[in-house]
C-alpha cells in the first residue's frame, strides 16, 4: 500500500471515504511514484475504473464517449457520489479493460463507460494515456501509463 511523502492526508490511495476528509483537487505525491488527486466518487465506480473530471468541480464522472476532461484511475470503489477517495492522475495504475487492447498503443474511450479500448474513435483520444501490456477484455486488467491525461482536443489522425 502506497503512502503519501509530500505531506499528510486523512486517507490512502485505496481507501473509500463515506465523508469528506481531504480537500477536493488535492494532489498527492506518493511511495510508489504516483501522484493521486482526490475526487468526489460517481455510482458504478469500481476499483481501476477510469475516470473524468473538471478541475473546479472535482467530481468524477465514468469515461465515456464524448465526455471531455481530466482522466484519472480510481484506487478503490468510489461508487457513489456521497463517497470520496484517490484517483491515479499521474504514473502507472491498473484499469479494466472490458475490451481487447494492445500494448503499448494509442488508447481511447471505450464502448463501456469506465473502460479504454484501443480502437480509434475521434475526439475520443485519451492523450497522455498508454497500455503497458496487452489485455485480452472482458474485465481483463491493463497497466495503464498516464500523466496528466484528459480527453478533449481534437486528433485528426484517426480520421
Amino acid at each position: 500500500m502506497a503512502y503519501f511523502v509530500d505531506g499528510p492526508a486523512a486517507s490512502a490511495p485505496g481507501d473509500v471515504d463515506a465523508t469528506q476528509k481531504n480537500d477536493l483537487g488535492a494532489v498527492r505525491k506518493a511511495s510508489d511514484g504516483n501522484s493521486y488527486i482526490y475526487l468526489k466518487g460517481v455510482t458504478s465506480c469500481a476499483d481501476g475504473s477510469l475516470v473524468i473530471f473538471q478541475p473546479g468541480v472535482w467530481t468524477a464522472v465514468l469515461a465515456a464517449t464524448g465526455v471531455k476532461g481530466s482522466v484519472a484511475i480510481a484506487t478503490g470503489a468510489v461508487d457513489a457520489s456521497t463517497k470520496y477517495g484517490w484517483f491515479t492522475f499521474i504514473g502507472q495504475d491498473v484499469a479494466i479493460a472490458r475490451s481487447a487492447i494492445a500494448s503499448n498503443t494509442p488508447l481511447f474511450i471505450g464502448g463501456v463507460a469506465g473502460s479504454p479500448d484501443d480502437v480509434a474513435v475521434k475526439g475520443d483520444q485519451l492523450m497522455n494515456c498508454q497500455a503497458r501490456n496487452a489485455a485480452a477484455g472482458g474485465g481483463d486488467s491493463v497497466i495503464l501509463q498516464i500523466d496528466r491525461a484528459f480527453v478533449g482536443v481534437s486528433n485528426e489522425s484517426t480520421g
